[in-house]
C-alpha cells in the first residue's frame, strides 16, 4: 500500500505500454459500449433462466435467483467485452489492468478487510446517533435461515464488485491519466462513476456525490496498491455488507435475503434514506477520511520494472 499517486505508478506504468491513447471522449463512450454491449448480451443471455425462475416457489430462493442472474449475467458479459477490446485491439494482456500475480490474494483480502472497516464504521456511527434501528421483515428472507443465499450472492457481488472497478479504475482511470495525468484519470473515471448511477431508484444529489466521493476513494486505493485486487475486494465486500449482511438498501437497490435487518431513521441527508447508507452524510465523513490517510500516506517506492507479455 505504499505506491505513489503519480504517473510512476504501476497502473499508469502498465497502460502506457500501449502506444495509441484515446482522446478523453473516445474513452468515455468506449466505456459506455462495453457496458451496454455487455449487458445487452446479458439480458438475452439471462431470459431462459428468468423463465424457469417464475416457477420457483420458495420467495427466499426466488428472490437470491433473479439476483445472481442479475450479478453474474449483468456483468460477465462486460468484463468479456473489455477483455476481446484489450486482446484484439490494443493487443494488451488483461493483467495489464492491475491484476499481477504478484500479491493478489493478500492485496485482495486486505481490499476485503478494509471494506468491512469503512462500512461497518458508517453502520457504527449511525447507530452511535440513534440513526439506525431494527426492521421486522419476513422470517424467510433474514436471519441464520438465509445464510447460504446470502453467501452465494457474495460471490455475485464479488463478480459485480470486480466488473466496475475492471471499467472505471482498471481501465478507464488509467487510460485517461496515462494521456493527460494522474488527476484527470481519477476524476474522469470517479465522476463517470457517480453518473452511471444517476438512475438508480431514490437517487438525489448528495447521493451521487458521494458515489464519484467513492469512486475517488477506490481509485486512490488502487493506486497506493499499484493493483486492482485490492479495490474489487473492497467494492464487492463493501456491497454484499450493505444489502445481504445489514439489509440496507445498495446504491436505492433492494438485494435479496439479509442475516441482519436494520434501516436508517433520521433525516435522509444524514442516513441517506431509501438510496441507502451511500446516499448520507455520515458516509461521505468516513469516505473523507479514508481518502485524507490514503493522500498523507507516504510512499515507500523507488523504482520497480513491469514486463507486458502476452
Amino acid at each position: 500500500m505504499n505506491y505513489p499517486i503519480s504517473a510512476s505508478n504501476p497502473l499508469f506504468q502498465l497502460t502506457k505500454s500501449k502506444k495509441r491513447l484515446p482522446h478523453l471522449v473516445i474513452a468515455i463512450l468506449l466505456v459506455m459500449a462495453f457496458l451496454i454491449v455487455g449487458q445487452l448480451i446479458g439480458v438475452f443471455t439471462a431470459m431462459p433462466l428468468e423463465a424457469l425462475i417464475k416457477k420457483e416457489t420458495n420467495v427466499t430462493w426466488k428472490s437470491t435467483e433473479n439476483l445472481l442472474v442479475m450479478l453474474f449475467l449483468g456483468n460477465i458479459p462486460v468484463i468479456l467485452a473489455i477483455y476481446l477490446w484489450m486482446h484484439f485491439y490494443e493487443k494488451r494482456a488483461f493483467r495489464n489492468l492491475g491484476f499481477q500475480i504478484n500479491k493478489s490474494i493478500p492485496n485482495y483480502f486486505f481490499g476485503i478487510f478494509i471494506g468491512i472497516i469503512l462500512f461497518c464504521s458508517v453502520v457504527g456511527l449511525l447507530s452511535l446517533f440513534n440513526f439506525m434501528t431494527w426492521e421486522k421483515g419476513s422470517p424467510a428472507m433474514q436471519g441464520i435461515a438465509v445464510i447460504l443465499p446470502t453467501i452465494l450472492l457474495l460471490l455475485g457481488f464479488v463478480i459485480q464488485g470486480a466488473t466496475e472497478e475492471i471499467l472505471c479504475r482498471g481501465w478507464l482511470m488509467p487510460m485517461v491519466g496515462a494521456r493527460y495525468n494522474v488527476w484527470t484519470g481519477i476524476l474522469v473515471s470517479a465522476s463517470l462513476f457517480g453518473l452511471l448511477h444517476c438512475f438508480n431508484d431514490n437517487v438525489t444529489l448528495l447521493s451521487i456525490i458521494n458515489i464519484i466521493v467513492v469512486g475517488v476513494f477506490f481509485s486512490l486505493f488502487a493506486l497506493r496498491q499499484g493493483s486492482l485486487w485490492g479495490a474489487c475486494g473492497l467494492h464487492s465486500i463493501w456491497n454484499w455488507l450493505q444489502g445481504n449482511f445489514f439489509g440496507l438498501q445498495v446504491s436505492g437497490t433492494e438485494t435479496g435475503p439479509t442475516i441482519l435487518n436494520l434501516k436508517e431513521i433520521g433525516p435522509d441527508w444524514i442516513t441517506g434514506g431509501a438510496f441507502g447508507p451511500e446516499g448520507g452524510f455520515v458516509t461521505t465523513i468516513i469516505l473523507c477520511i479514508g481518502i485524507a490517510v490514503l493522500l498523507l500516506r507516504k510512499s515507500s517506492f523507488t523504482k520497480e520494472t513491469f514486463t507486458n507479455n502476452d
